[in-house]
């Protein structure tokens, strides 16, 4: 059967009925059975089963899908992704169920900047579309320019950090501190060996970053440190209705940490936040720059209780990186406001991450280098 018959019978639409995702069905007969002999390559040939495939496919979902029908995105998604790639994309080896899967596409090897910058909108695409993508360097980077810049390219600007520091900053163990937005020695909690509770970056800013990246330079190698992320989607689907209403529709005021001072105390900000176009709800939160008692409202004080007890869940919140991905010279951009993160307890003193936060729409000014069909 040609590769064109085989798109048609795969989405024939009768058979439809409640079909497979797209992905599922494309790129395990067209690229993922192929990586197994190529894995940091892509064929002629498979590349082109991809592409013919997605190209007969998108049309006749399109026809008999709503625009906004979850497939019909799918089918954008993957077409973009095929027509776009110079190489395949990595693929995460099976571990155990609390590591985090990376979805197809939002894995890269960047063996030079000039590669890994060529690649920049796939990989703002994938930050927009699953909000999280790991980049493996093939080269030394010691200033972590690479990141600075391919979050330009992208058409996002990175945010400095304070009124004294720039838009890096070293995540590392630092006794010593900081010197603070108001000149005084400050102490961050970026620069302990603690645990780091569930947070989202930036959460005091009058807006915050939505995005931010770490480029790890040394991961904790004594098994501490343990990188883990949370959809912000699974937690608030574990929220009462009552909770997530009042989260949603009440400001609350959170501290501006010294080390992050840029001439106010703090700012007031909703710690859910609904999206009226696509109906998502994004989230800010670090409970530990929140009031004691978090508001003056009873019921308010009540629902971050209700958020606090879920965070503090031992078992089964949230997923790790897992070593494959969050190790040595790789970087990893995530949506702020999509996901919150934490850390264990750091075991290794010489754990060393670089932070950028910026603000923008990846992909959205960035000029594509890339051909199109």
């Amino acid at each position: 059967m040609s590769t064109v018959s085989k798109a048609l019978a795969a989405f024939k639409p009768q058979t439809l009925g409640r079909p497979a995702s797209l992905i599922d069905r494309a790129v395990p007969t067209s690229l993922a059975q192929n990586s197994k002999q190529h894995t940091h390559s892509i064929t002629t040939k498979s590349f082109e089963t991809a592409r013919t495939m997605v190209t007969v496919a998108q049309p006749m979902v399109s026809n008999y899908y709503p625009e906004k029908h979850p497939l019909v995105q799918e089918a954008s998604y993957l077409r973009s992704m095929v027509k776009e790639a110079p190489y395949i994309f990595e693929t995460q080896e099976p571990t155990d169920s609390d590591a985090y899967r990376f979805p197809l596409g939002t894995l890269f090897k960047a063996p030079t900047p000039e590669v890994g910058l060529y690649m920049k909108d796939m990989q703002a695409l994938a930050l927009k579309e699953h909000g999280i993508v790991g980049i493996e360097l093939g080269f030394n980077d010691p200033d972590s320019h690479f990141m600075l810049k391919l979050v330009e390219a992208m058409g996002c600007t990175p945010d400095s950090h304070s009124s004294t520091q720039g838009a890096l900053w070293d995540v590392t163990y630092r006794p010593e501190g900081t010197t603070g937005g108001n000149g005084d020695i400050a102490h961050s909690r970026s620069h302990s060996l603690g645990e780091f509770a569930w947070h989202t970056d930036g959460s005091y800013e009058p807006v915050p970053q939505r995005y931010f990246g770490f480029h790890i330079l040394h991961p904790d190698k004594q098994g501490g440190g343990v990188f883990r992320v949370l959809k912000a989607d699974d937690l608030i689907s574990m929220l009462s209705p009552q909770a997530a209403d009042i989260l949603i529709n009440t400001e609350f005021d959170i501290k501006v940490p010294a080390e992050f001072y840029r001439g106010v105390e703090s700012n007031k900000g909703k710690l859910l936040e609904l999206d009226d176009q696509t109906g998502r709800v994004y989230v800010r939160f670090r409970r530990d720059i929140l009031p004691d008692p978090p508001s003056s409202d009873p019921a308010a004080c009540e629902a971050v209780e209700e958020l606090n007890r879920l965070l503090d869940q031992s078992e089964g919140l949230g997923t790790s990186v897992p070593n494959s991905v969050f190790k040595e010279n790789t970087i990893l951009l995530m949506d702020n406001a999509r996901f919150l993160h934490m850390r264990t307890d750091i075991k290794d003193p010489k754990r060393w991450l670089r932070r950028v936060r910026f603000h923008g729409n990846p992909g959205h000014k960035a000029k594509s280098e890339f051909p199109l069909w």
